[in-house]
């Protein structure tokens, strides 16, 4: 069973969430275990560790190309029930029997704890109006929407780590949403700042060498 924060009050959302992660990850769990009911289990903590799984194949240089549809449709649809304040996560049915082995699930669990576990050394509760109840469900929403969108949008097909900024916005968000953390929200909302400051310079760049180079072509 999850760990019950009523019968335990001393557990913090981080604790509690690792400690439901490491269940996930143990012999003793059902075995195979439906997506789905891992994420029941998870409740409200389904949002950022669904969020966080989403973004891990953002995270390396090679541009995804048609699969960052994919991903940008789970952040949207994340951000749209977030918005909607759904108690649980409610996924494709075809997603939710999706089983996974023990291998497969201390793997994801393993990635996961490494990363929520680096960003706890940096994260306490603070500024948690940001993080926390209407405003802060809303700020998590619009995250995860406006990171839906900057993925999907086919720009530098050969840049590296074009999604950095925009996975780094997932990280940061979903850490404040487990932390009660208003900082690493601010700081999500500035790596999207950053991603449309570094959207801009290409499209800027593209379309003053891309003119050039036509005009090169046929007028010269």
């Amino acid at each position: 069973m999850p760990p019950d924060r009523a019968s335990d009050p001393s557990l913090t959302s981080y604790e509690e969430l690792v400690q439901t992660l490491n269940m996930f990850a143990t012999q003793a769990a059902v075995e195979p275990l439906a997506f789905g009911q891992a994420m029941d289990k998870l409740d409200h903590a389904a949002y950022p560790f669904t969020a966080t799984l989403a973004v891990l194949p953002f995270l390396q240089p090679i541009p995804l190309g048609f699969f960052a549809l994919i991903g940008s449709a789970a952040f949207i649809a994340l951000g749209v029930q977030l918005l909607r304040n759904e108690s649980k996560l409610v996924l494709p049915q075809k997603i939710r029997n999706v089983t996974l082995s023990l291998r497969t699930r201390q793997t994801l669990v393993n990635t996961c704890l490494k990363i929520i576990g680096f960003l706890h050394k940096f994260s306490h509760s603070r500024l948690t109006f940001l993080a926390e109840g209407k405003l802060g469900r809303q700020i998590s929403a619009s995250i995860y929407i406006a990171v839906g969108v900057f993925v999907a949008v086919p720009l530098g097909g050969v840049v590296p780590f074009k999604n950095l900024f925009p996975s780094l916005a997932i990280l940061l968000s979903s850490t404040a949403e487990v932390e009660h953390d208003g900082l690493m929200t601010l700081l999500a909302l500035l790596c999207l700042v950053l991603t449309m400051i570094f959207y801009s310079l290409l499209i800027y760049l593209v379309w003053r060498f891309g003119s050039a180079a036509i005009t090169h072509l046929f007028w010269k």
